[in-house]
């Protein structure tokens, strides 16, 4: 990855985006670079200090999957950050979009889903709690049982 010295001063500006952008190319483009920055872990707390949890939720629900992809990996990035930045996720709404995430008819954006509450199941209990009370459970044992291996490697 970059040098963080030269890419931090454009996590503000990607926020933005995120929050008052409506073109679907823009704000494609700030997710997936968003997503990107995320990696390694250590450079998920300045993101979510500028911001970027509320936008990224938000746009989980958006219409067009090209959104939703880079938008649920940079969430499920966060996911795999400190029980701190996982809780963040969980209070910033996440968890309803991802329960709709987990029915939609695009493989991809279940197995990215089913990938990001895996990675908040591996928390802390309040976590695995606010999982459980959310009601995805069930639709994860029916997609263990029934979806293709590649999907059911993330369940």
């Amino acid at each position: 990855p970059p040098r963080w010295a030269l890419v931090e001063p454009t996590v503000p500006v990607l926020v933005r985006l995120l929050q008052r952008q409506t073109d679907d190319e823009v704000l494609t483009d700030a997710c997936w670079a968003i997503s990107y920055l995320s990696e390694p872990p250590e450079r998920i707390a300045p993101l979510v200090e500028a911001g970027a949890i509320l936008p990224l939720v938000a746009l989980l629900s958006h219409t067009m999957p090209s959104v939703q992809t880079p938008a649920l990996r940079a969430v499920g990035n966060i996911a795999a950050g400190t029980a701190a930045q996982a809780a963040a996720l969980i209070a910033g709404g996440a968890l309803g979009p991802l329960q709709r995430l987990l029915s939609t008819g695009k493989k991809e954006l279940r197995k990215e889903a089913a990938w990001m509450l895996s990675n908040l199941t591996a928390g802390d209990r309040e976590q695995v709690a606010a999982v459980c009370a959310a009601g995805v459970v069930p639709k994860l044992l029916d997609m263990a049982a029934h979806e293709e291996y590649e999907i059911k490697k993330e369940v």
